[in-house]
């Protein structure tokens, strides 16, 4: 497995667990609008950077 694939997969698990603690964690529910709409905007990053690194074509 290459080193993009291994940064991906780690991306995209900040992913889904941004999008678990975006939608099922009731202590966000306490937090400022600021901060609830970082963790929205770092899983969106995240997932978006993840899957484009996945897809990207080795330079080999």
């Amino acid at each position: 497995m290459s080193v993009d694939r291994l940064i991906a997969v780690v991306l995209l698990l900040v992913a889904f667990a941004a999008l678990t603690v975006s939608k099922a964690a009731p202590f966000l529910d306490d937090l400022a609008g600021p901060v609830r709409m970082g963790v929205v905007v770092v899983g969106v990053a995240s997932g978006l950077t993840g899957v484009w690194l996945w897809l990207r074509r080795s330079p080999r």
